[in-house]
């Protein structure tokens, strides 16, 4: 018996998302249809594909190989339908886009004024906060997110890097002939409970890369690096934070670099999203960011 393709389909969402209903949401129909679909293909291909509890649906090992087989041919199809539907009409709908508070206000709110102007069918439901997103079960169509990616079922274009390097208030007097000589002042202090830190630096390259690490202290500690500026300005300790913070920092006059020679590795900026199969609507922003921000290759 030939597996029907709209069956393939729905198994292929409903593993993605690790739910019947979450699958159903996503494919606009009722969770009875999605249910009776699985069955269906099961029952077609003479095989159990998934295992299903109360909380979750996981594939059964010969689901998982099935899954693998077929998902890109799926998108592939998904894709050009949706092309050739969206093609002759105006981009619409609604994007729900996701960002740290101090990254969405920095690199992304100009961007999306851009492209609102450009499709002025498309609305966007904009979260900018500190807390992890489950871009999934929240319907989040885009992420932007600093660091190093941890979530390999996450789709990830890399958008930009930033140093850390470290910065002071003007007005500070920091008279250090030796950066270890830092260590005898306040820092404010980046998601570390207590009031010490160590914080690893380095610079140069070849036979002139050197490291240090300092043992740091301060009062104050935030989960926030737009926070960070804001008290280091205000003079409350030395911070350790992006490059693109301080950079702001310093054409306002609140922030000047100190032992500029020396940084942590590169913190990179991706744009993520949970799956390759996007709206169109989705895709154009996705693009759009990607071709305004993203570093050039060198």
């Amino acid at each position: 018996m030939r597996a029907d393709k709209d069956n393939i389909a729905t198994f292929v969402e409903v593993i993605r998302r690790n739910s019947l209903a979450a699958a159903a949401r996503h494919l606009s129909v009722p969770k009875s249809t999605v249910s009776r679909r699985l069955a269906r293909l099961e029952e077609q291909l003479d095989t159990k594909l998934v295992h299903r509890d109360a909380r979750r649906v996981t594939p059964t090992p010969e689901g998982s190989r099935f899954y693998e087989s077929v998902v890109d041919a799926v998108d592939v199809l998904d894709t050009a339908v949706a092309t050739i539907e969206e093609s002759t009409t105006q981009p619409r709908g609604t994007i729900r886009i996701t960002a740290p508070s101090d990254l969405g206000r920095m690199i992304l709110l100009r961007e999306l004024v851009r492209f609102l102007e450009r499709y002025p069918e498309i609305s966007l439901d904009l979260v900018l906060t500190n807390r992890f997103v489950d871009l999934v079960q929240e319907r989040v169509d885009l992420a932007v997110r600093a660091g190093r990616m941890t979530e390999p079922n996450l789709i990830a274009r890399k958008l930009l890097s930033s140093d850390f390097q470290l910065a002071a208030h003007p007005g500070n007097d920091i008279d250090c002939d030796d950066i270890t000589e830092l260590e005898a002042l306040p820092f404010v202090l980046y998601r570390k409970r207590g009031r010490t830190q160590v914080i690893r630096l380095e610079r140069g390259s070849g036979e002139d890369y050197e490291t240090v690490e300092l043992t740091v202290t301060g009062r104050v500690n935030v989960d926030d690096y737009g926070a960070m500026v804001e008290l280091v300005a205000g003079g409350q300790g030395i911070g350790l934070m992006p490059e693109l913070h301080i950079a702001e920092g310093e054409r306002s006059g609140r922030l000047v670099r100190i032992f500029p020679d020396w940084s942590l590795p590169t913190s990179p900026v991706h744009l993520v999203y949970p799956t390759r199969k996007l709206p169109e609507r989705v895709r154009l922003l996705a693009d759009f960011l990607c071709d305004r921000l993203r570093v050039p290759a060198s």
